[in-house]
């Protein structure tokens, strides 16, 4: 085997375990986004999310609590690991793309 076919071989498997972590970060996070609504005086704050094909709305609290904080940390923290994970999955799609073409093959790890 050259240097070059374990080379790609190696970032392939990086790359692999980089897309599976980012995963299941993304699993952690709440899906959704939020939602403020004025009702009388004072502005709360809703989780709006898809759940079986309906729209879900559920109550976080008023809006600047801890717990709204909290929740809307979680949230960019969920779509900032989406967008890392759009990246490696393209980089992964590119590395395929060479391994293929050079003829370098190996078998995939099982998911």
């Amino acid at each position: 085997m050259s240097a070059i076919e374990t080379m790609l071989q190696n970032e392939y498997m990086r790359l692999y375990r980089t897309v599976t972590r980012l995963r299941e970060e993304c699993l952690q996070r709440p899906k959704g986004s939020l939602a403020v609504k004025k009702r009388g005086n004072g502005s709360y704050m809703y989780l709006v999310k898809r759940e079986s094909g309906k729209v879900v709305t559920e109550y976080i609290g008023k809006a600047g609590a801890w717990k709204a904080k909290g929740v809307e940390a979680k949230i960019v923290e969920r779509r900032r690991y989406e967008a890392e994970l759009k990246e490696a999955e393209g980089q992964i799609s590119k590395l395929r793309k060479m391994m293929k073409a050079s003829g370098v093959f190996f078998i995939e790890p099982s998911r």
